[in-house]
């Protein structure tokens, strides 16, 4: 909205230099989602990280602040830096946008797990007007699509890609901020989904040798608010108490109704909610791994920006989430990247720090797993203590190339060289930093206080579960014994540990082969028990316990 008696400012972030019009007390980061040019702003534009920074080319701003010193070293303020989301335009001015880091190649999970026996499940192939169908898993952050055979079960390509709407957000609440800023943005947030989904079924088919115009039948598993924008449906209502979705209900229509290009017939089918924050993804995992009819004790834990946590036990089944926020995902860790091409995956102590990158490339940042295991070496070498503190100097004796990586920040507060200029792709260190060490724990202790909230809930503890299942992209590349020494998961014996891969991916496919499939999904959907986080009884308390790191855990 226009100020009155202030004129636009003209600015520029693109290449062809084609000015914008920027109204008083807009900022940069404002201005190029008015004019629909994508700047990620990971923390949704809240100044809590740095992937939206920008440099000042020439012009004038408003000088930096509190958030821009907090994320930006001071050598690249001198040199022009500032965050877009904290940056407001003085004059006719130009910006180059300059994320942190490029990423590609990203490794994402689309292996469904252990098949069930497609046999006896799959709909007559008579029901469809051809035989192909595709089954979408639409995460916070990435998405995946199957193209299946409908009257063999057979996949035939599978399809990945980052969520397009991850720019407005890393994390759910980052995203229905968003819409809540304009009516519109719900509408923009649905199309950036449907024309994704139109390109990896595109991909799928080009793959398989067959036309879209041959797919008869979709079916969308996701969280409740990936559901609610495919559909166009304004999520507000799940950022505020009672935290309501707008229906809960399985969903069927035309797809061309949600804008996807396929069979003029083609058929869509949204997998039911459990509640607000436990979605049609959480139902679908449920399903695939025949959760309700496992013996014992079992937790299933799908972890990432919202992490949804299932029980399984003589109560039935009982679900939460939590928000984990997009730490993990590497969001506001300062040399962050999510687990792309150059990012260190894996941490190791020798007589030196040994680290991994994806693609054997050289470093560009840490992905969540690479973190975790970090933070799990520094717990093992007493440079962190349980309470999170990073040590310069610490008490145990370290051999001398580790106790040279340690060092002061700018700030004044501890960090850990991980890779060094020559090391890195990138030609800058890449470091652990206090702060980051404080995201983790954020994130873990939102995951464990969840996990131990539903064990209370039946009376149980942490050594009753019988086993423990970990689904999910970011799940199943993380090292169990960096998760257990953290705290991130109990401190289970190996064997009580599965991964189950994508267990929502799969439970997608079989809603779309299988009628049968689709009605134990909805009675999955009303008999699982939700337990809400918000405001129960010693969460609070028991999530401030959670924060801190285990002593003598996962040696």
């Amino acid at each position: 909205m226009r100020t009155a008696g202030h004129k636009p400012i003209a600015i520029t972030l693109t290449e062809d230099g084609a000015p914008l019009p920027v109204d008083a007390g807009v900022s940069v980061l404002g201005a190029a989602r008015q004019n629909d040019i994508d700047i990620m702003a990971t923390c949704g534009g809240r100044g809590r990280c740095r992937s939206c920074r920008v440099k000042l080319i020439r012009g004038n701003a408003t000088a930096p602040g509190t958030a821009d010193f907090s994320q930006l070293s001071t050598e690249e303020i001198t040199e022009g830096y500032r965050l877009a989301c904290q940056c407001y335009p003085q004059s006719e001015s130009s910006y180059a946008i300059t994320p942190p880091t490029r990423e590609t190649s990203f490794q994402i999970l689309s292996e469904p797990g252990q098949w069930r026996d497609p046999q006896g499940l799959i709909d007559q192939a008579s029901e469809n007007a051809t035989p192909y169908g595709i089954a979408f898993d639409i995460g916070t952050t990435t998405v995946v699509g199957y193209l299946i055979n409908l009257t063999t079960g057979a996949t035939l390509a599978c399809v990945s890609g980052l969520n397009p709407q991850t720019v407005f957000g890393g994390d759910l609440i980052s995203r229905i901020s968003y819409v809540a800023e304009k009516p519109t943005h719900v509408r923009k947030l649905h199309q950036r989904i449907a024309t994704f989904l139109n390109d990896l079924g595109k991909h799928a088919c080009e793959r398989a040798g067959i036309s879209r115009a041959e797919i008869c039948r979709v079916t969308v598993v996701g969280n409740t608010c990936m559901h609610h924008l495919l559909l166009g449906i304004d999520p507000t209502p799940l950022g505020h108490a009672p935290y309501e979705p707008v229906f809960k209900a399985s969903y069927h229509c035309p797809a061309r109704e949600c804008g996807l290009r396929l069979n003029e017939d083609a058929q869509l089918y949204l997998l039911p909610i459990i509640a607000g924050f436990v979605g049609a993804d959480t139902v679908a995992m449920i399903l695939s791994t025949e959760l309700g009819s496992r013996p014992g004790n079992v937790v299933a834990a799908d972890i990432g920006t919202n992490a949804e946590v299932v029980l399984k036990c003589d109560r039935g089944l009982i679900a939460c989430s939590s928000p984990a926020g997009p730490a993990l995902e590497g969001g506001q860790i300062r040399d962050g990247m999510r687990a792309a091409f150059g990012a260190i995956d894996q941490v190791a102590v020798e007589r030196d720090i040994v680290i991994h990158t994806i693609g054997d490339a050289p470093a560009l940042g840490i992905c969540g797993s690479g973190l975790i295991d970090a933070v799990a070496a520094l717990l093992d070498l007493g440079i962190v203590d349980k309470s999170g503190r990073m040590h310069v100097e610490p008490e145990t004796p370290l051999p001398a190339a580790i106790a040279a990586r340690l060092r002061y920040g700018e700030d004044g507060s501890p960090e850990f060289v991980l890779a060094r200029p020559a090391d890195s792709g990138n030609h800058q260190d890449i470091v652990l930093s206090q702060g980051d060490i404080r995201q983790l724990q954020l994130a873990k202790a939102a995951i464990m206080s969840a996990v131990q909230a539903l064990l209370q809930q039946a009376n149980l503890e942490c050594d009753d579960v019988d086993t423990f299942l970990l689904a999910g992209g970011f799940g199943n590349y993380l090292n169990i014994r960096s998760a257990r020494r953290i705290g991130l998961i109990p401190d289970l014996a190996g064997d009580r540990i599965q991964y189950i891969a994508n267990a929502a991916g799969l439970g997608a496919q079989l809603a779309l082969l299988s009628d049968r499939c689709r009605r134990e999904a909805e009675t999955i959907a009303v008999e699982t028990k939700h337990l809400s986080l918000a405001g129960l009884d010693g969460f609070r308390k028991r999530y401030l316990g959670a924060m801190g790191f285990p002593v003598g855990i996962g040696q």
